[in-house]
């Protein structure tokens, strides 16, 4: 019995000497911060018509205009394709899509394309992302879209180029489109 009450009797000491122990803490403060950033992933055809669509790779894609005129007429046909470009941003940003020759310029085009021909053939740009959308022709200038948060999913660019209006000159016409995604500083 005795051994019974020694081993409480040290039980029952030990918390009151572990009371009068001086105790030591230290604080270990964290601190990081994540930059603001807007990613791209490789473009998609999401519709085409009378144009094909060739992916290539990270930032880039070339759209080719299967037939960009009626061949009796030299008037414009019609043709659509929908591009998707899947994106993240993490903060507030505006995207930007813009035009390089405010529409599909002949290559190698003179001053005076003759009396009641063009070397010249605007569209019309559609750009939609995080629930906002705007459209306007290729030559009215870049469209800015203004997101106040962070977004994730696909910008989707639509491209439509008018049937009928002016005759275009013979030869290769091409344009470049920049979509652009940049946090707001």
């Amino acid at each position: 019995m005795r051994r019974i009450m020694l081993a409480v009797g040290i039980l029952a000491a030990t918390p009151s000497a572990a009371q009068e122990l001086n105790r030591a803490s230290q604080s270990l403060e964290l601190n990081a911060t994540a930059p603001s950033a807007c990613i791209v992933r490789a473009p998609r055809a999401v519709a085409v018509a009378n144009a094909t669509f060739q992916s290539g790779g990270d930032s880039t894609a070339r759209v080719a205009l299967t037939r960009l005129v009626d061949p009796n007429t030299a008037l414009p046909r019609a043709t659509s394709f929908e591009v998707a470009i899947p994106a993240a941003c993490n903060a507030s940003h505006r995207v930007t899509a813009s035009s390089g020759k405010g529409g599909l310029g002949r290559i190698g085009a003179v001053a005076n394309p003759g009396q009641g021909f063009a070397q010249l053939l605007p569209y019309a740009l559609r750009l939609d992302w995080a629930g906002t959308r705007r459209e306007q022709a290729s030559n009215g200038g870049p469209i800015v879209l203004a997101v106040a948060n962070g977004a994730s999913g696909d910008v989707a660019l639509r491209v439509n180029t008018p049937e009928g209006g002016t005759p275009l000159v013979a030869g290769d016409y091409d344009d470049t489109i920049v979509i652009q995604l940049q946090p707001n500083d």
